[in-house]
């Protein structure tokens, strides 16, 4: 589209220029800053801060955030909350910065033993999160996770529309339809916990030892515990990327982590309903990021995709690639 790239850079500069203000207020170098990760919001280091800026004007999401984390226990580790405020229209927060980096950049070089002890880690905070009040959490959760239906009409259109694409097929739909139903008819008896929405290594930190903080709680929700767990299990179960040569020391540490993830979700998968809901979270997961992957330059290649290969695989095999976890439970 016609000045997509000239709004971006607009809107990258408008962020650098809340952000530096922010630096100021805390008499903190902007120049000396450097720019972290962050998809929503722009998030740049430096001076004992770590400041996270809206990506867009008007978004809720970061004051939402900072009031949610004065709930949180000690145990989950998020950073200590400096101050907040609005610049331009973008909301902002200023937070005491944690040495440490984020545990994807670290993945990479650790090695199985730690990658396992660090999945336990972190699972242990998510596991704190879901411990808090209900009632306490609720109002200053998001009333919705963008990843997740609503209603069964919502998820069905989804896949309509994936299937208008020419990317699922009839039978594809039926399939990833049915499993949804069975979602559905579970998700009333479900128990709602505080659950952060958008679980991943991406939004922890590592400390060279230790998993010491899980970040980034704009998409915090009360829902069933299954939505945190399906994002647990795909660390582990999720497929190799394609046309990779297996290796058979990595193929012996990812069965160890599936191993130890198994474990960790068994106590949450003891049911049909239990399943069922997991399941419904995952298709409805991978929809969603397969219409975002859509939408950018170079869908041919979505075949390759692993929103697609997740998909497909749960409507051509019971539990798809979560099927040998689904398997072991018994």
């Amino acid at each position: 589209m016609p000045g997509t790239a000239q709004d971006a850079a607009a809107r990258a500069a408008d962020t650098a220029a809340v952000a530096a203000e922010v630096f100021h207020r805390h008499g903190a170098d902007f120049a000396a800053a450097r720019r972290a990760g962050g998809r929503t919001n722009a998030t740049w280091l430096g001076g004992g801060l770590a400041v996270r800026v809206a990506g867009a004007a008007g978004s809720a999401d970061l004051r939402r955030e900072a009031r949610l984390s004065a709930v949180l226990p000690p145990e989950v580790g998020y950073p200590r909350v400096l101050e907040t405020g609005t610049t331009r229209g973008h909301q902002w927060v200023a937070m005491a910065r944690i040495d440490a980096v984020g545990l994807e950049d670290a993945w990479p070089d650790l090695d199985w033993d730690r990658r396992i002890d660090a999945i336990r880690q972190l699972w242990a905070r998510a596991r704190a999160v879901h411990r808090v009040d209900v009632a306490t959490a609720a109002p200053l959760a998001r009333p919705r996770n963008p990843f997740y239906a609503q209603t069964p009409g919502e998820a069905t259109e989804s896949l309509l529309r994936l299937h208008a694409a020419q990317v699922l097929t009839d039978e594809e739909v039926k399939r990833l339809s049915d499993a949804l139903d069975r979602h559905w008819a579970a998700l009333p008896g479900a128990a709602r916990v505080l659950n952060h929405g958008d679980f991943s290594p991406v939004n922890a930190l590592w400390n060279g030892s230790e998993v010491v903080s899980l970040l980034d709680f704009e998409f915090a929700v009360v829902a069933p515990v299954q939505l945190d767990l399906n994002e647990l299990i795909k660390i582990a179960y999720a497929p190799p990327e394609p046309g990779t040569a297996p290796d058979p020391a990595d193929e012996a540490g990812r069965r160890r982590l599936q191993e130890a993830v198994t474990g960790l979700a068994r106590p949450f998968l003891r049911t049909e309903a239990d399943i069922a809901l997991l399941m419904g979270h995952s298709i409805q997961l991978e929809a969603w990021g397969l219409e975002r992957e859509l939408a950018k330059p170079g869908r041919e290649a979505y075949a390759q995709w692993e929103p697609y290969r997740m998909l497909v695989a749960a409507a051509h095999t019971e539990g798809g690639y979560y099927a040998p976890l689904l398997k072991s439970l018994g």
